[in-house]
């Protein structure tokens, strides 16, 4: 009797270590059409979104590189320099445009906010070179990438999922 109550409580244990390492996983990964555009070139950047009913995105172009579109409706989208925000209700895919510069390279990064879940975590960087040209020191310190808080625009994004999912009740 006693052993049975031991092996339960070794699988409760396990269990109670085993679910949050599930619940970890990235629910957004990120797709590039090309990571070595041509000098000008438009590409494009797909999210994959997995489990996350309501919530949130940021991506951070690196410097030079343009927000080009997005086929996200308009009211859900936000563009502040170089950090592009989308608000999510039960989308599966965000597709976006990006224009490369001349030159230059640097890595693509993202942030997501899971608001039902409420968890949160960042997407995997994707590197970006023009012409496969990978130009020393185009990569920011980890301390310069963190200047700007993604906190605003995820405020913003969660006030347009409200409008948009309350629509036009009253």
């Amino acid at each position: 009797m006693k052993r049975t109550a031991a092996n339960r409580l070794l699988c409760l244990l396990l269990l109670l270590v085993m679910i949050p390492v599930a619940a970890c996983s990235a629910p957004v990964t990120r797709n590039l059409s090309t990571g070595e555009p041509g000098a000008g070139e438009v590409f494009t950047v797909t999210l994959s979104v997995e489990g996350m009913p309501r919530g949130g995105l940021v991506e951070t172009l690196p410097a030079g590189y343009t927000f080009a579109g997005t086929d996200h409706p308009g009211d859900r989208v936000l563009v502040r320099g170089q950090k592009v925000a989308f608000a999510l209700t039960d989308e599966t895919t965000i597709t976006y445009s990006v224009q490369a510069p001349v030159s230059g390279s640097g890595d693509i990064t993202g942030t997501w906010e899971d608001f039902v879940a409420e968890s949160h975590g960042e997407i995997p960087a994707s590197r970006v070179a023009v012409d496969g040209i990978d130009v020393p020191g185009t990569t920011a310190p980890a301390e310069a990438q963190e200047a700007g808080s993604a906190l605003p625009l995820l405020a913003a994004i969660a006030g347009l999922i409200l409008v948009a999912y309350r629509g036009g009740r009253r």
